[in-house]
């Protein structure tokens, strides 16, 4: 239940400043700090977060090329005082085909390879998320050791789709002192 509230506490904070995970443009230009500076103690690095933002899209593109996840929207990283890093992004397991008259149509086999091949893709993606958490605790350095790297994945589903033994959404978090040493909490719902 707690990891519903830090996903509704990240969305709030999207929200609060103008920008829309799950519609971004993965093309869309980030923000940057306006300073080449290294930041001071206790403050934060936002060159520096938009670097681990891009850093996660890649390492999720590159799963598994053969059959690519779909991301369908930019990851996005916010610092949110005395808690510490969350970054989220929205994405499908496979690009999963839309049925129609020129693709054959649905049936319930082309539904369960489009099931394996999400299933296959888990363990790669929370490989991914769990190294994402280990990374951003590393190159946020202004952290202190109490306060928190969370990366969330939201997964969405068609309505065809079978979802069993498939989570809604993973997220990995640990204390910037817990992370370094690899101990990571994950949560799948």
């Amino acid at each position: 239940m707690r990891s519903v509230g830090v996903f509704a506490v990240v969305m709030l904070a999207l929200a609060c400043f103008g920008q829309s995970p799950f519609g971004q443009s993965m093309n869309q230009a980030r923000p940057v700090a306006l300073t080449a500076q290294a930041p001071a103690p206790g403050k934060v690095d936002f060159a520096g977060i938009s670097k681990l933002e891009g850093a996660f899209e890649q390492k999720v593109k590159n799963l598994n090329p053969g059959d690519p996840v779909d991301q369908l929207g930019a990851c996005s990283g916010v610092y949110l005082g005395g808690y510490g890093l969350v970054f989220t992004t929205p994405l499908s397991l496979v690009a999963a085909p839309v049925f129609g008259p020129f693709t054959g149509g649905f049936t319930p086999q082309k539904a369960e390879v489009i099931h394996k091949r999400k299933l296959a893709q888990l363990p790669a993606l929370r490989k991914a998320m769990s190294d994402m958490v280990v990374q951003a605790a590393k190159a946020s350095t202004t952290l202190s050791p109490e306060e928190k790297v969370v990366v969330a994945v939201r997964l969405v589903y068609l309505d065809y789709e079978d979802k069993t033994g498939l989570p809604n959404q993973i997220v990995m978090s640990a204390d910037r002192a817990s992370a370094l040493s690899g101990a990571i909490h994950t949560d799948e719902q």
